[in-house]
């Protein structure tokens, strides 16, 4: 919820800011209401240079209506500050962890100028109440946020800004039919609203209705900053899940060009990052080496301290079968990364690097295979003596559900991870279909006997109903949801398999999306006669995973983001979560309830709140890792 409403708060501006009868404004107030926030994200120190102009600009005594201009935008330049400084996670009493955004404390001197703006004699009251409402979300006070949302439409009524902000608020609930209406509501008062445009387009797209979605995200990228490179992202994931392959590359590379629309060093981050994913689609999908090592080499030109673009290098030679120039590049990375152990890229480099130097693989007899079967390298005896074994499992290639491409990578560098910080056996498991899931926890348990420390990894699809969560197997078919208890496995029985463990387990499940049933079905319709477009939307819209039942004593469950929320699949070579997790474990020796604690700290920083890790257990005193491997 923290990072709908933080988007929207900085994206309605560019509508909301528009709206009000400017005044004439005294010396320094074109500085104090900054343009630049309408189309870009900018710096702690330019929120800063902008709010003292505004106070300048009060010192000086204005009119009715600049003074109200002034207030409205200190009052959104310290918003937009405390946001950016005021994070934090906290513990609860059941074990989970929960994401709270800056405290109302925080926002109080933001709070205190919005609510002079909104008592000062101007026209911008309703953009001053909208700012409030969004105040109000993010400091968790949902029925104070509406009530300004219901009050601003009542100073506005022509002003699309709080229907746009109840619609994120329904969809927040899983209301989808309130929050469309929401949204035409807004389109009807202002056609050209782009984040109606957008908010539209994406709820479209979660829901499987590609045809309708990919017209307001094209509308809302022609549009221009702030719209442009956010709305061309989305169109690409929605080709691709479209089939249309060339659409989805020619969406990304756009986007990856778009400039003004944040600070310069900000805007080379996300373009690298976003010319990464146009190569990674070239190279696997399109089957297009050239072009992909063009991309690479971009992004490398933009970000040369990031290691992203020298991965896919690698890969393109892999892809060539140039092995030896690959093992190079995987070589001077792991070489330049010796400093950050659990970098997400330098173990990747590593676990290519060991699968191309020791090749080597024996056919399974279950569902799991040995970790040095799949290029991972041995795992490390555990100077504590303890017995640790990890069983990893990433699902992506789903036949007829949406894919999910990062999960199989996600395992692979999670399991070479593990085995590389004392782990003494790890198995890996990928792309599992039903005849191989339903027989996971029967061995898992078997295993776990002999074991003192167990982790189980998941990457994939999952699905609750009814209160029980399933991970979901590569073969189901587009009504296999019918027939869960059968046709998937009950994520409780993985964790009642793990706990067979002597001193204690942590099972770790990346698969809290959107029912990728209700979508599939949707896309299968919009693919074929367009029968699609007018099946009625469903009454909500299902969201991530149930709470996990208590496990017994000394385990932890750990869900990738909170009940009935979604996780980030990665908008690149990740996951938020995975890189997290990794990034916790760099320390050895910390126990269950540390790894749980920083992680969801990490997860709440990377994703700006949206994406709430939650755990669920009790901690053994034993560590997870062992105090001293050598690394």
């Amino acid at each position: 919820m923290f990072v709908r409403t933080l988007a929207c708060a900085v994206l309605l501006l560019a509508l909301a800011t528009t709206a009000g009868v400017e005044a004439q404004s005294p010396a320094g107030m074109a500085a104090c209401a900054d343009e630049r926030v309408k189309t870009t994200a900018l710096t702690i120190d330019q929120l800063a240079a902008a709010e003292a102009r505004c106070s300048q600009v009060l010192a000086g005594a204005p009119g009715p209506a600049d003074q109200q201009k002034a207030l409205f935008y200190r009052g959104l330049m310290r918003f937009l500050r405390a946001v950016q400084t005021g994070a934090a996670a906290a513990s609860k009493p059941d074990g989970s962890i929960a994401y709270s955004g800056p405290s109302l404390a925080q926002m109080q001197a933001a709070l205190a100028d919005i609510e002079a703006a909104i008592a000062s004699d101007g026209p911008m009251k309703g953009e001053a109440l909208a700012l409030r409402a969004t105040v109000n979300q993010v400091t968790g006070r949902s029925s104070e946020a509406r009530a300004d949302i219901a009050e601003a439409m009542q100073a506005a009524p022509k002003d699309a800004t709080p229907f746009v902000q109840r619609a994120l608020e329904n969809e927040n609930a899983g209301d989808v039919n309130a929050a469309l209406a929401d949204l035409n509501q807004a389109l009807e008062l202002d056609p050209g609203a782009g984040t109606a445009l957008f908010a539209r387009g994406s709820l479209m797209r979660r829901l499987g209705r590609l045809e309708q979605a990919r017209i307001d995200l094209a509308a809302a990228a022609a549009l221009g900053p702030p719209f442009r490179r956010v709305a061309l992202t989305s169109k690409s994931q929605l080709e691709l899940r479209a089939g249309d392959l060339r659409a989805a590359y020619d969406d990304l590379v756009a986007a990856s060009r778009e400039t003004g629309d944040m600070p310069k060093a900000e805007a080379a981050a996300q373009s690298a990052e976003l010319f990464v994913r146009a190569g990674d689609l070239a190279l696997f999908t399109l089957k297009d080496p050239d072009t992909a090592e063009r991309l690479y080499k971009e992004a490398a030109r933009l970000v040369p301290k990031s290691w992203g673009p020298a991965l896919g290098l690698a890969r393109i030679e892999e892809a060539r079968g140039a092995n030896d120039k690959a093992i190079a590049i995987y070589k001077r990375i792991v070489a330049a990364t010796r400093s950050t152990p659990n970098l997400y890229e330098r173990i990747w480099a590593s676990q290519r690097l060991k699968a191309l130097t020791q090749p080597g693989s024996r056919p399974r007899s279950g569902p799991f295979r040995q970790g040095t079967d799949t290029g991972l390298g041995p795992g490390k005896a555990s100077p504590d003596g303890l017995k640790r074994i990890a069983f990893v499992i990433g699902s992506g290639d789903y036949a007829e559900l949406a894919s999910l491409p990062n999960a199989r990578r996600d395992a692979a560098v999670m399991g070479h991870a593990l085995a590389d910080m004392g782990f003494e056996t790890v198995e890996v498991a990928e792309n599992l279909a039903k005849a191989d899931l339903r027989g996971v926890p029967a061995y898992v348990a078997e295993r776990a006997a002999e074991a003192d420390i167990v982790v189980v990894f998941y990457a994939g699809h999952g699905v609750e109903t009814g209160g029980v969560n399933y991970v979901v197997p590569v073969d189901a078919t587009l009504e296999s949801d019918k027939e869960l208890q059968s046709g998937a496995l009950a994520l409780k029985e993985l964790t009642a398999a793990a706990s067979k463990a002597r001193r204690g387990a942590l099972v770790i499940v990346d698969a809290c999306r959107d029912d990728p049933f209700v979508e599939a079905r949707a896309v299968a319709a919009s693919r074929g006669t367009g029968a699609g477009r007018g099946s009625p939307l469903p009454d909500r819209l299902h969201m991530g995973l149930a709470a996990t039942p208590l496990p017994p004593p000394n385990n932890v469950v750990l869900h990738s983001t909170q009940p009935g929320q979604t996780a980030a699949d990665g908008d690149g070579l990740d996951s938020p979560f995975v890189r997290s997790l990794l990034e916790t474990l760099s320390t050895p020796g910390k126990g269950l309830e540390e790894v749980v604690r920083d992680t969801a700290r990490r997860v709440a920083e990377r994703t700006e709140g949206r994406q709430l890790p939650a755990a669920y257990g009790t901690a053994p005193a034993v560590p997870l890792l062992p105090r001293n491997v050598a690394r």
